[in-house]
């Protein structure tokens, strides 16, 4: 496909290239009970295998050839479904019925060969992931919706791009999605259900992050993220609404756009978060995992994680749920932005 221009919250603009998936195959589809039977078993040799290295004399075979076969199980299954290939022909089938462009490629780790200093002081060139640069420049621009936070936010884990124009009002949107696989079979109930009447300890952990650009310039950067369950008495020093319930889910902050700039920006800050933004937050928190937003001048960034579980986490179920998740995102995303401009 031919490439096509569109308004990035990075780049000013970006050239897009959507893949072509014509050749993608749909794998084989495995049921759940199978696609999860290797990480237990790999984990359980694991430790059979570091207890027979401590208490045997020798090089424990039996305990290394089956957690070798559990882990070359689990790419096997992803082999066989051929779950990128699916995953890449469903991104790019909802970016076509909407008109979007897509693509995973700038946020393709590397494998790369590095100089390691070893034990004894010398240099060896070893292989190791190297991060994309366009998830460093995500990171480092928005590092409250984006990087673990111990206590409060687990993070966000970005394999694909959406651009487009919004359905609802013709703007221009920048969407990223990552999804990881969950084994929650040990977990509390409510891990093993989403909010789509899907039940099992099999699923699939998503995380969507978004960008509009609002009409108006602020001037400041105001963050509300998840709060920090530590974060009490003499610790909990953020900015405070009137509403008990969102000082308790949401951590405000807010500074001054302008470094060499520092006035109190709270009033500007708590005039962002007016009782209907306040609602509409607590709202959307009772709906998805984890969610926050962040004001940057006239740039909207919005982040929400949601799950998928059993049969719903098959790649049957992500083909048929990923667009409306997408189309719920996405109206989060504009009611946030109405209330804040």
């Amino acid at each position: 496909m031919s490439k096509r221009r569109h308004w990035d919250p990075f780049e000013d603009e970006i050239s897009v290239e959507t893949p072509d998936t014509s050749s993608i195959r749909n794998g084989v589809a495995l049921p759940i009970w199978l696609k999860r039977l290797p990480l237990p078993v790999a984990l359980l040799a694991l430790i059979w295998t570091m207890v027979a290295g401590f208490a045997g004399n020798s090089f424990p075979f039996a305990p290394v050839a089956v957690t070798t076969l559990a882990f070359g199980a689990i790419f096997l299954v992803e082999m066989l479904e051929n779950a990128d290939g699916r995953r890449l022909a469903r991104r790019v089938r909802i970016a076509r019925d909407r008109g979007w462009s897509y693509t995973g490629r700038f946020l393709e780790w590397q494998i790369e060969r590095t100089p390691v200093r070893d034990s004894e002081g010398q240099y060896e060139r070893r292989s190791q992931r190297v991060k994309p640069p366009r998830l460093e420049k995500i990171e480092a621009r928005i590092p409250e919706l984006t990087k673990v936070r111990a206590g409060s936010f687990m993070g966000v884990r970005l394999d694909g791009e959406f651009w487009g124009d919004s359905r609802e009002d013709s703007l221009p949107l920048w969407v990223a999605v990552g999804a990881m696989q969950m084994e929650a079979g040990l977990g509390m109930r409510e891990m093993r259900r989403d909010a789509r009447r899907g039940k099992g300890g099999y699923g699939q952990f998503f995380s969507m992050l978004g960008a509009y650009r609002i009409d108006r310039k602020t001037g400041i950067r105001a963050v509300i993220r998840p709060e920090n369950i530590v974060n009490r008495g003499p610790l909990d020093r953020d900015i405070k609404t009137e509403s008990i319930q969102f000082n308790e889910r949401f951590h405000v902050s807010g500074r001054p756009m302008t470094k060499r700039d520092n006035r109190d920006v709270t009033q500007e800050v708590l005039q962002i978060l007016t009782p209907a933004t306040q609602a509409t937050m607590l709202d959307l928190a009772a709906r998805f995992h984890n969610l926050g937003f962040i004001l940057e001048d006239d740039v909207l960034f919005f982040m929400a994680q949601d799950r998928l579980a059993g049969e719903n986490a098959s790649e049957g179920g992500i083909d048929r749920l990923l667009p409306g998740m997408l189309e719920e995102f996405e109206a989060a995303k504009l009611s946030i932005r109405r209330y804040v401009e």
